[in-house]
């Protein structure tokens, strides 16, 4: 009889540990969507926890497709559009499959303008590994991707491409970076957060958090210090170390980090971070509760005990 009332009211099996929906029925729902449009398309596929991995004529296993980003797109939008935001989301990843990257990629001279650098998760914030692929770890919980940026999708630059460049990977990943001027700029918002202030860049761009790596950019020129997150990759939250406000929205700032990270889509990092000359380093903390102690290292204190007395002084 519960478990008929729990049905009922929307309640079932809860959604497993990857997925961003509430209720175990709109999970199931997101899911029957997914398989039904794989199947329209004549795809032979196994539907594995968090992951559909395509099944090749001969039975061997081929791509893996990953479902964590589509769900959190399905969720933040309206239920009428799930079909839709599904289907285009298939139709980008099957086309990659068409394209031929080695022969793309054999001409830098070609494809330097597509180059942009993503901030992924790496595995501890549940991303995969990228063996194959040009990274960076950027801080604990952060990677940096060199990737293709086609209109319809992007996939990582392989070792193996950059092999045969005039260009070594530092050389690559700076032109990815200049290549952030093609993109849109993103929306900049100023939000109150109790006594302290922080600001909020967002966009559609799969590259606004990755700004983060070009940051002196963005903050007041002589900024050498910022606290900041890089919840997904729509988003990149700043607050510049100028005075004593700085220690407020060090909590402030770990807690837009999480949300941004569970709601994504694109998730990066649910960890603040401090911007210090443009190295980036997290800073530890542990949930008590409902409150957060945060532990910044020792370096990290000394630059906000100096913000502050200079702040006392003014």
């Amino acid at each position: 009889m519960m478990g008929f009332l729990r049905r009922l009211m929307g309640g079932g099996e809860p959604p497993p540990e990857w997925s961003p929906f509430e209720r175990g029925r709109d999970h199931a729902d997101f899911v029957d969507l997914v398989l039904a449009d794989l199947r329209r398309r004549g795809l032979t596929f196994d539907y594995r926890d968090g992951e559909v991995v395509i099944i090749q004529p001969d039975g061997q296993e081929g791509d893996r497709m990953g479902l964590s980003n589509l769900s959190q797109q399905c969720r933040g939008s309206d239920r009428a559009d799930w079909p839709s935001i599904i289907a285009t989301h298939f139709t980008s990843l099957l086309a990659m499959q068409g394209r031929d990257m080695d022969a793309l990629a054999a001409d830098y001279e070609q494809v330097k303008a597509i180059l942009r650098v993503r901030l992924m998760p790496d595995e501890s914030m549940g991303g995969v590994e990228l063996p194959q692929c040009v990274t960076r770890q950027v801080a604990p919980g952060i990677v940096a991707v060199l990737v293709f940026d086609f209109p319809d999708s992007t996939t990582s630059v392989g070792v193996e491409h950059l092999e045969g460049w005039p260009v070594d990977a530092d050389g690559a990943f700076e032109q990815a970076l200049d290549n952030l001027a093609l993109e849109p700029t993103p929306v900049r918002d100023e939000v109150d957060a109790g006594a302290t202030k922080v600001t909020i860049w967002w966009g559609d761009s799969f590259y606004v958090a990755t700004r983060a790596l070009r940051l002196a950019e963005l903050v007041p020129a002589g900024t050498t210090d910022a606290l900041i997150a890089v919840g997904n990759r729509h988003m990149l939250v700043v607050h510049p170390i100028v005075d004593g406000s700085a220690i407020e929205a060090m909590q402030v700032i770990h807690g837009l980090a999480g949300e941004m990270f569970r709601d994504g889509p694109g998730s990066i990092s649910d960890q603040p971070y401090w911007w210090h000359e443009g190295s980036i380093v997290q800073i530890p903390h542990r949930a008590d509760g409902k409150k957060i102690a945060v532990y910044p290292p020792d370096e990290l204190v000394a630059v906000l005990e100096s913000a502050v007395a200079r702040s006392a002084g003014e």
